[in-house]
């Protein structure tokens, strides 16, 4: 609801989206604006999420940071393959869209849990590409906790 409260009140051509506590790096439109820029049917350039404290399970483990976060897996394997097939999530954050995309689907999607994904498979049944860069352009804060670490993986 409160992407699509935005799109009314801006204009911009690409719309970037981070999380509240995610820092882009200063180089994150630089590195992941090309392709888009190139490729006119490209609606959603996803980077991935990453994290610069330690999930619950990093933390209270013996093996601690020998142990890689399980976004390594989505963000790694999963979406690469994603991207292979022009299938590629939108996650949320960190990620660029194309107005023009959402515009034609008539917004992001508030239907579902799942809005993100809801909203790229709106975008690629319509025509639309969408793309996937494996370079972290941004980065925020692990659940510090483990009953939200499992609740926000419940939701995910």
């Amino acid at each position: 609801g409160n992407l699509n409260y935005a799109i009314q009140h801006t204009s911009g051509e690409y719309i970037l989206i981070l999380d509240c506590d995610h820092i882009p790096t200063r180089a994150f439109l630089q590195i992941s604006m090309g392709w888009m820029v190139e490729d006119k049917k490209i609606a959603l350039m996803q980077t991935p999420h990453h994290f610069y404290s330690p999930d619950p399970f990093q933390r209270n483990l013996a093996v601690g940071y020998r142990t890689p976060p399980e976004g390594n897996l989505f963000y790694g394997v999963i979406q690469d393959g994603n991207d292979f097939w022009d299938a590629t999530f939108f996650c949320g954050s960190c990620a660029i869209l194309r107005r023009k995309a959402i515009e034609e689907i008539n917004g992001f999607a508030t239907e579902t849990v799942t809005e993100d994904a809801h909203t790229a498979l709106r975008m690629q049944r319509r025509g639309w590409s969408t793309a996937y860069m494996r370079i972290p352009l941004a980065s925020g804060l692990a659940t510090e906790r483990l009953v939200t670490h499992i609740g926000q993986r419940m939701r995910w």
